[in-house]
């Protein structure tokens, strides 16, 4: 499937996904029971951040 989105759609897209690992990160620290999880998901994230800038 393939979607067409203007830069600044792109741009804000990447910028919830920075927010998230940001905030990923800071649980981190307040839930070391799943910081396993936690960093899966995050290294997921910034995989999806480095395709989109890839694509623009």
């Amino acid at each position: 499937m393939k979607i067409e989105l203007e830069a600044k759609e792109i741009k804000n897209i990447q910028n919830l996904i920075i927010s998230r690992i940001n905030e990923l990160r800071e649980k981190i620290s307040n839930d070391p029971d799943r910081e396993d999880e936690i960093k899966e998901i995050i290294r997921y994230y910034k995989k999806l951040v480095e395709k989109i800038g890839k694509q623009i």
